[in-house]
Protein backbone atom coordinates (compact mmCIF):
# COMPACT_ATOMS: atom_id res chain seq x y z
CA UNK A 1 0.00 0.00 0.00
CA UNK A 2 1.11 3.75 -0.96
CA UNK A 3 1.85 5.75 2.18
CA UNK A 4 -0.04 9.06 0.66
CA UNK A 5 -2.41 9.09 -2.21
CA UNK A 6 -2.25 11.99 -4.00
CA UNK A 7 -6.17 13.15 -5.40
CA UNK A 8 -6.57 15.48 -8.79
CA UNK A 9 -9.77 16.53 -9.30
CA UNK A 10 -9.65 17.70 -13.09
CA UNK A 11 -12.12 19.43 -15.86
CA UNK A 12 -11.26 20.48 -18.82
CA UNK A 13 -7.71 20.62 -17.67
CA UNK A 14 -5.85 19.55 -21.22
CA UNK A 15 -3.97 22.94 -20.64
CA UNK A 16 -2.47 22.30 -17.45
CA UNK A 17 -2.72 18.50 -16.10
CA UNK A 18 0.93 17.55 -17.51
CA UNK A 19 2.50 20.09 -15.64
CA UNK A 20 0.61 19.62 -12.64
CA UNK A 21 1.52 15.44 -12.85
CA UNK A 22 5.08 16.25 -14.03
CA UNK A 23 5.20 18.33 -10.90
CA UNK A 24 3.62 15.91 -8.37
CA UNK A 25 5.61 12.84 -9.88
CA UNK A 26 9.14 14.89 -9.91
CA UNK A 27 8.77 14.61 -5.71
CA UNK A 28 11.75 13.49 -3.65
CA UNK A 29 9.24 11.32 -1.64
CA UNK A 30 7.97 8.42 -3.99
CA UNK A 31 5.77 6.36 -1.75
CA UNK A 32 2.15 7.58 -3.09
CA UNK A 33 0.02 7.51 -5.99
CA UNK A 34 -1.80 9.14 -8.17
CA UNK A 35 -5.84 9.70 -8.21
CA UNK A 36 -7.03 11.94 -11.11
CA UNK A 37 -10.68 11.98 -11.32
CA UNK A 38 -11.99 13.30 -14.57
CA UNK A 39 -15.10 15.15 -13.35
CA UNK A 40 -16.65 15.14 -17.29
CA UNK A 41 -14.02 16.71 -19.10
CA UNK A 42 -15.02 17.57 -22.88
CA UNK A 43 -11.45 18.35 -24.02
CA UNK A 44 -8.30 16.41 -24.02
CA UNK A 45 -7.72 15.79 -20.11
CA UNK A 46 -8.02 12.03 -20.61
CA UNK A 47 -5.45 11.56 -23.72
CA UNK A 48 -2.90 13.42 -21.55
CA UNK A 49 -3.49 11.85 -18.44
CA UNK A 50 -2.86 8.43 -20.52
CA UNK A 51 0.21 9.38 -21.27
CA UNK A 52 1.34 9.20 -17.16
CA UNK A 53 1.54 5.61 -16.56
CA UNK A 54 1.58 5.94 -13.07
CA UNK A 55 -1.45 8.14 -12.86
CA UNK A 56 -4.72 6.25 -11.98
CA UNK A 57 -7.38 7.76 -13.99
CA UNK A 58 -11.28 7.77 -12.63
CA UNK A 59 -14.28 9.44 -15.15
CA UNK A 60 -17.36 10.45 -13.69
CA UNK A 61 -20.06 12.85 -14.85
CA UNK A 62 -19.73 16.64 -13.93
CA UNK A 63 -20.63 17.27 -10.31
CA UNK A 64 -18.26 19.77 -9.27
CA UNK A 65 -14.62 19.41 -7.61
CA UNK A 66 -15.85 18.54 -4.07
CA UNK A 67 -17.76 15.33 -5.69
CA UNK A 68 -14.86 14.73 -7.38
CA UNK A 69 -12.48 14.88 -4.65
CA UNK A 70 -14.73 12.48 -2.55
CA UNK A 71 -14.11 10.18 -5.46
CA UNK A 72 -10.34 10.19 -5.37
CA UNK A 73 -10.63 10.09 -1.48
CA UNK A 74 -12.74 7.04 -1.80
CA UNK A 75 -10.64 5.12 -3.98
CA UNK A 76 -7.31 6.01 -1.92
CA UNK A 77 -5.07 3.37 -0.48
CA UNK A 78 -2.60 5.17 0.92
CA UNK A 79 -2.60 6.08 4.91
CA UNK A 80 -2.56 9.68 4.43
CA UNK A 81 -4.68 11.78 1.43
CA UNK A 82 -3.36 14.82 -0.39
CA UNK A 83 -4.59 16.92 -2.55
CA UNK A 84 -3.37 19.12 -5.41
CA UNK A 85 -6.00 20.93 -8.06
CA UNK A 86 -5.21 20.18 -11.96
CA UNK A 87 -3.45 23.87 -12.48
CA UNK A 88 -1.86 23.74 -9.27
CA UNK A 89 1.71 22.88 -9.08
CA UNK A 90 4.41 21.33 -6.10
CA UNK A 91 7.77 21.73 -5.31
CA UNK A 92 10.21 18.27 -5.46
CA UNK A 93 10.27 18.40 -1.58
CA UNK A 94 6.53 19.12 -0.57
CA UNK A 95 5.97 15.63 0.41
CA UNK A 96 9.09 14.74 2.44
CA UNK A 97 8.98 17.30 4.11
CA UNK A 98 5.49 17.03 5.34
CA UNK A 99 5.88 13.51 5.83
CA UNK A 100 8.78 14.29 8.29
CA UNK A 101 6.48 16.61 9.96
CA UNK A 102 3.97 14.18 10.04
CA UNK A 103 6.35 11.54 11.48
CA UNK A 104 8.27 14.08 13.96
CA UNK A 105 4.72 15.91 15.89
CA UNK A 106 2.58 13.03 15.67
CA UNK A 107 -0.66 15.43 14.12
CA UNK A 108 -3.31 14.03 12.22
CA UNK A 109 -3.25 17.01 8.89
CA UNK A 110 0.02 19.50 7.77
CA UNK A 111 -0.17 21.86 5.68
CA UNK A 112 2.28 24.83 3.72
CA UNK A 113 2.51 28.09 2.67
CA UNK A 114 2.23 28.51 -1.50
CA UNK A 115 3.01 31.07 -3.98
CA UNK A 116 0.66 32.09 -6.48
CA UNK A 117 1.42 32.85 -9.98
CA UNK A 118 0.05 34.56 -13.21
CA UNK A 119 -1.12 31.43 -15.56
CA UNK A 120 0.35 33.82 -18.70
CA UNK A 121 3.10 35.68 -17.54
CA UNK A 122 4.32 33.24 -14.91
CA UNK A 123 5.21 36.07 -12.29
CA UNK A 124 4.59 35.50 -9.05
CA UNK A 125 1.63 37.49 -7.31
CA UNK A 126 1.60 37.09 -3.84
CA UNK A 127 3.00 34.16 -1.41
CA UNK A 128 0.20 33.28 0.60
CA UNK A 129 1.60 33.57 4.05
CA UNK A 130 1.94 37.73 3.66
CA UNK A 131 -1.18 38.17 2.53
CA UNK A 132 -3.27 36.29 5.09
CA UNK A 133 -1.00 34.84 8.30
CA UNK A 134 -1.07 31.17 8.44
CA UNK A 135 -1.44 29.36 12.17
CA UNK A 136 -0.72 25.82 13.39
CA UNK A 137 -1.78 23.87 16.63
CA UNK A 138 -5.23 24.70 17.45
CA UNK A 139 -6.28 26.93 14.71
CA UNK A 140 -10.57 26.37 14.54
CA UNK A 141 -11.27 29.93 16.22
CA UNK A 142 -8.55 31.88 13.90
CA UNK A 143 -9.68 29.61 10.70
CA UNK A 144 -13.13 30.37 11.54
CA UNK A 145 -12.10 34.46 10.95
CA UNK A 146 -10.38 33.46 7.38
CA UNK A 147 -9.38 30.56 5.21
CA UNK A 148 -5.12 30.35 4.99
CA UNK A 149 -4.97 27.01 4.13
CA UNK A 150 -3.71 26.56 0.34
CA UNK A 151 -5.99 24.34 -1.35
CA UNK A 152 -2.94 22.70 -2.94
CA UNK A 153 -1.15 22.16 0.18
CA UNK A 154 -2.71 20.18 3.11
CA UNK A 155 -1.76 16.29 4.19
CA UNK A 156 -4.45 14.62 5.69
CA UNK A 157 -4.51 11.35 7.71
CA UNK A 158 -7.11 9.17 5.64
CA UNK A 159 -9.10 8.13 8.67
CA UNK A 160 -9.77 11.44 9.98
CA UNK A 161 -11.65 12.39 6.71
CA UNK A 162 -13.66 9.28 6.99
CA UNK A 163 -14.23 10.17 10.79
CA UNK A 164 -14.59 13.94 10.04
CA UNK A 165 -16.83 13.36 6.71
CA UNK A 166 -15.67 14.19 3.57
CA UNK A 167 -16.16 17.38 0.89
CA UNK A 168 -19.62 19.09 1.61
CA UNK A 169 -21.26 18.84 -2.46
CA UNK A 170 -24.25 20.65 -2.00
CA UNK A 171 -24.38 23.20 -4.62
CA UNK A 172 -24.95 26.21 -1.48
CA UNK A 173 -21.11 25.38 -0.29
CA UNK A 174 -19.71 24.36 -3.48
CA UNK A 175 -18.22 28.03 -5.04
CA UNK A 176 -14.87 28.35 -3.81
CA UNK A 177 -15.81 27.59 -0.04
CA UNK A 178 -16.21 23.61 0.39
CA UNK A 179 -12.20 23.46 1.27
CA UNK A 180 -12.67 25.56 4.27
CA UNK A 181 -15.75 24.10 5.42
CA UNK A 182 -13.84 20.42 5.38
CA UNK A 183 -10.68 22.36 6.96
CA UNK A 184 -12.94 23.76 10.12
CA UNK A 185 -14.48 20.60 10.47
CA UNK A 186 -10.92 18.73 10.89
CA UNK A 187 -9.43 21.71 12.90
CA UNK A 188 -12.38 21.06 15.39
CA UNK A 189 -11.30 18.17 16.68
CA UNK A 190 -7.21 18.18 15.14
CA UNK A 191 -4.06 20.12 15.88
CA UNK A 192 -2.79 21.15 12.18
CA UNK A 193 1.27 21.08 11.85
CA UNK A 194 2.62 23.64 9.25
CA UNK A 195 5.68 23.48 6.95
CA UNK A 196 6.78 26.72 7.29
CA UNK A 197 7.54 27.41 3.52
CA UNK A 198 6.88 27.96 0.06
CA UNK A 199 6.10 24.47 -1.36
CA UNK A 200 2.98 25.05 -3.92
CA UNK A 201 1.91 27.06 -6.26
CA UNK A 202 -1.49 27.91 -6.86
CA UNK A 203 -2.47 29.00 -10.86
CA UNK A 204 -4.42 32.31 -11.22
CA UNK A 205 -6.22 32.38 -14.39
CA UNK A 206 -10.03 33.42 -15.49
CA UNK A 207 -10.80 29.77 -15.50
CA UNK A 208 -10.00 29.53 -12.31
CA UNK A 209 -13.85 29.15 -9.98
CA UNK A 210 -12.69 32.23 -7.64
CA UNK A 211 -11.74 34.55 -10.91
CA UNK A 212 -14.87 33.47 -13.32
CA UNK A 213 -17.46 33.16 -10.05
CA UNK A 214 -20.03 36.28 -9.15
CA UNK A 215 -18.67 37.84 -5.70
CA UNK A 216 -22.45 37.29 -4.19
CA UNK A 217 -22.42 33.69 -4.95
CA UNK A 218 -19.48 33.48 -2.95
CA UNK A 219 -20.40 35.27 -0.05
CA UNK A 220 -23.58 33.39 0.34
CA UNK A 221 -21.03 30.64 -0.08
CA UNK A 222 -18.91 31.96 2.56
CA UNK A 223 -21.99 32.43 5.13
CA UNK A 224 -23.24 28.89 5.01
CA UNK A 225 -19.90 27.55 5.95
CA UNK A 226 -19.41 30.13 8.83
CA UNK A 227 -23.58 29.17 10.19
CA UNK A 228 -22.84 25.78 10.05
CA UNK A 229 -19.42 25.91 11.91
CA UNK A 230 -20.79 28.55 14.49
CA UNK A 231 -23.57 25.64 14.86
CA UNK A 232 -21.34 22.57 15.41
CA UNK A 233 -19.54 24.24 17.58
CA UNK A 234 -21.37 27.43 19.76
CA UNK A 235 -19.13 27.85 22.31
CA UNK A 236 -16.17 28.02 21.03
CA UNK A 237 -17.34 29.83 17.59
CA UNK A 238 -20.73 31.74 18.10
CA UNK A 239 -18.75 34.26 19.98
CA UNK A 240 -16.57 34.93 16.65
CA UNK A 241 -19.79 34.91 14.43
CA UNK A 242 -20.31 38.69 14.18
CA UNK A 243 -16.43 39.09 13.48
CA UNK A 244 -16.35 36.39 10.76
CA UNK A 245 -18.89 37.39 8.68
CA UNK A 246 -17.50 41.11 8.42
CA UNK A 247 -14.15 39.31 7.11
CA UNK A 248 -15.78 37.12 5.03
CA UNK A 249 -18.13 40.99 3.53
CA UNK A 250 -14.05 42.61 3.15
CA UNK A 251 -12.94 39.80 1.51
CA UNK A 252 -15.57 39.77 -1.03
CA UNK A 253 -15.64 43.99 -1.44
CA UNK A 254 -11.95 43.15 -2.42
CA UNK A 255 -12.70 41.06 -5.00
CA UNK A 256 -15.42 43.64 -5.85
CA UNK A 257 -12.88 46.57 -5.61
CA UNK A 258 -10.70 44.32 -8.24
CA UNK A 259 -13.54 44.15 -10.72
CA UNK A 260 -13.70 47.52 -10.27
CA UNK A 261 -17.53 47.37 -8.95
CA UNK A 262 -16.75 50.11 -6.64
CA UNK A 263 -20.73 50.81 -5.36
CA UNK A 264 -21.15 47.39 -4.14
CA UNK A 265 -18.01 46.64 -2.67
CA UNK A 266 -18.80 50.09 -0.50
CA UNK A 267 -22.10 48.45 0.80
CA UNK A 268 -19.69 45.00 1.87
CA UNK A 269 -17.41 47.26 3.55
CA UNK A 270 -20.20 49.08 5.53
CA UNK A 271 -21.86 45.72 6.25
CA UNK A 272 -18.55 44.38 7.55
CA UNK A 273 -18.20 48.05 9.85
CA UNK A 274 -21.66 47.84 10.61
CA UNK A 275 -21.06 44.11 12.44
CA UNK A 276 -17.62 44.61 13.50
CA UNK A 277 -16.80 48.48 14.36
CA UNK A 278 -13.21 47.89 15.16
CA UNK A 279 -12.43 46.34 12.32
CA UNK A 280 -9.92 48.77 10.80
CA UNK A 281 -9.03 47.38 8.02
CA UNK A 282 -12.83 47.54 6.26
CA UNK A 283 -12.89 51.59 6.97
CA UNK A 284 -9.45 51.97 4.82
CA UNK A 285 -11.38 49.70 2.06
CA UNK A 286 -14.49 52.33 2.14
CA UNK A 287 -12.45 55.54 2.13
CA UNK A 288 -11.25 53.98 -0.75
CA UNK A 289 -13.74 53.21 -2.77
CA UNK A 290 -14.80 57.10 -2.40
CA UNK A 291 -12.43 58.05 -4.41
CA UNK A 292 -12.87 56.52 -8.41
CA UNK A 293 -11.38 54.05 -9.63
CA UNK A 294 -7.83 55.12 -11.09
CA UNK A 295 -7.20 56.41 -7.52
CA UNK A 296 -9.23 53.26 -5.32
CA UNK A 297 -6.84 50.90 -7.56
CA UNK A 298 -3.98 52.42 -6.89
CA UNK A 299 -4.93 53.04 -3.07
CA UNK A 300 -5.81 49.48 -2.58
CA UNK A 301 -2.29 48.19 -4.22
CA UNK A 302 -0.52 50.67 -1.86
CA UNK A 303 -2.67 49.07 1.20
CA UNK A 304 -2.17 45.47 0.16
CA UNK A 305 2.02 46.02 -0.32
CA UNK A 306 1.92 47.98 3.66
CA UNK A 307 -0.02 44.73 5.03
CA UNK A 308 2.47 42.18 3.39
CA UNK A 309 5.76 44.37 4.54
CA UNK A 310 3.81 44.74 7.86
CA UNK A 311 3.66 40.69 8.36
CA UNK A 312 6.53 39.83 6.72
CA UNK A 313 8.91 37.54 8.14
CA UNK A 314 11.98 38.03 9.44
CA UNK A 315 13.44 35.48 6.95
CA UNK A 316 13.72 36.22 3.06
CA UNK A 317 11.41 34.56 0.92
CA UNK A 318 11.97 32.02 -0.72
CA UNK A 319 12.61 32.77 -4.94
CA UNK A 320 9.80 31.03 -7.06
CA UNK A 321 11.83 28.04 -9.12
CA UNK A 322 12.23 28.89 -12.94
CA UNK A 323 10.33 26.12 -15.16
Amino acid sequence: MPLVSVVIPAYNAARWIAETLESVLAQTFQDFEVIVVDDGSTDDTAAIVARFARARYIRKQSGGPASARNVGIRAAQGEYVAFVDSDDLWSPDKLRLQIDLLRQSGVAWVYCDAYAFDDETRRTLFIFSKVRRQYSGDVLGRLFLADFIPMPTPVIRRNVLEQMGYFDERGEIQNSAEDWDLWLRIAARYPIGLVNRPLAWYRVHTQSRIQSGLPSVIYNAHLNVIELAASREPARLAPLKRRAIAMAAIRIGQMMVRRNDLAHAREMFVQAIRLAPFEWKAYAYWLGTLAGRPVTNTYVRLLHWWWRKRSADSEPDLPIRER
